[in-house]
């Protein structure tokens, strides 16, 4: 397994000027009312503001997509090798930017013949402890676009994947008995 933290990444979007500007996006934009245009207009958003609202009252705090699937590095589904990525993705920034690539941050690679199954669990540990502690406690960021420092907190507020991966992530049986 392959582990490149979230952390730096994310405290990195506000060292830079036109980045950290953009992270504010969905709560300085005005948007048409009723309209889903951002991950911000929807219900997960919404509700998690009214769930935590200190989270919420922190403009830059950070909310994520997690995603993963498999895929077979050397050809088709047969073949006996396969990785499966965990990529994550800071919603906070403009719908033209969200899904770019440069802010879809690869955070786990498991490599292997053989899927990992119900391993899956002991893979995902330090990105777990990682966004564990980005909720509890935060790290102490420095935002370029307002010349001050503050307490960014994250958190992940849907996953992204098929049945096999949602199986894999979430430890449910999604095939067979």
């Amino acid at each position: 397994m392959i582990y490149f933290p979230i952390t730096p990444r994310l405290q990195r979007l506000y060292a830079t000027k036109n980045v950290a500007d953009q992270m504010r996006w969905h709560v300085e934009k005005p948007r048409v009312s009723g309209s889903l245009a951002h991950p911000s207009d929807g219900e997960a958003w919404k509700h998690l503001d009214e769930v935590d609202s200190e989270f919420a009252t922190e403009p830059r705090n950070i909310r994520l997509g997690l995603c993963t699937d498999v895929f077979s590095p050397f050809g088709q589904f047969g073949q006996t090798y396969s990785c499966w990525p965990v990529i994550l993705t800071p919603y906070n920034l403009p719908p033209w930017l969200c899904m770019k690539k440069p802010y879809m941050f690869l955070s786990l690679l498991i490599p292997g013949p053989k899927a990992p199954k119900g391993n899956f669990d002991i893979y995902m540990q330090p990105l777990i402890e990682e966004l564990k502690q980005l909720w509890t406690t935060g790290v102490q960021t420095y935002d370029i676009s307002k010349k001050q420092n503050f307490v960014m907190k994250a958190t992940i507020l849907w996953t992204i994947s098929d049945f096999l991966a949602y199986g894999m992530l979430f430890g449910w049986m999604t095939a067979g008995r």
